[in-house]
């Protein structure tokens, strides 16, 4: 019976594509987590490493997920006009962080207008000649003119925001003294750089 055969064979060679089709599946390899240890020592200096702290430091580890690019789109058929993909959302989106307030930063003045920061309540109370206070130091007896007067800076605690502008200065400039330092002072630079990024990640905007 060849017209048989004939729509057997047709039948034959449009079910085997249909087949291999459905037996191409890929599996999702699943993403890579990496945990980063925050270690404080007793001296209050902050370290980030992707190691458990030494002994005698507070750990504090966070897995961070790292993220994924989105499968490439499906090529569109020939002949049919291209259509606009999207780029798809990344799947393991990290929430917002919430900030914490950043730690206080003191603008002390001196008598004479010099300004410094501090990071503790510092007014630095020392006793200076009472000659640089008295407007007609020639009319001092030498018994005043080798006394010395109290005195201290006048410090104030700046808002969190202007704290937090002082912060990202601050790192900024351990990040150029980390570049310039030497072999004896890199460890200490790099620890400093370490703690006031800390800080700017969990206090600023």
């Amino acid at each position: 019976m060849p017209g048989m055969k004939a729509w057997l064979a047709l039948s034959l060679a449009s079910f085997l594509p249909a087949v291999g089709a459905s037996a191409a599946v890929g599996r999702a390899a699943s993403a890579d987590t990496v945990i980063i240890h925050r270690c404080v020592d007793a001296k209050g200096r902050v370290t980030l490493q992707d190691e458990p702290c030494p002994k005698g430091s507070r750990d504090t580890a966070r897995a961070l997920t790292r993220p994924r690019d989105p499968p490439p789109a499906p090529a569109a058929p020939a002949g049919s006009p291209a259509e606009v993909v999207r780029p798809a959302l990344p799947v393991d989106e990290a929430p917002p962080r919430e900030l914490i307030p950043p730690p206080p930063m003191y603008r002390c003045t001196s008598y004479d207008g010099i300004e410094r920061y501090s990071e503790q309540y510092d007014p630095n109370p020392r006793c200076e000649p009472y000659v640089l206070y008295y407007p007609y130091p020639n009319n001092l007896t030498q018994q005043q003119a080798l006394a010395c007067r109290w005195v201290e800076d006048s410090c104030v605690r700046l808002s969190d925001g202007a704290a937090c502008a002082r912060w990202k200065a601050m790192r900024k400039e351990a990040a150029s003294a980390l570049l310039r330092a030497f072999s004896d002072t890199a460890a200490y630079r790099k620890s400093e750089l370490a703690r006031l990024s800390q800080i700017v990640d969990d206090s600023c905007p």
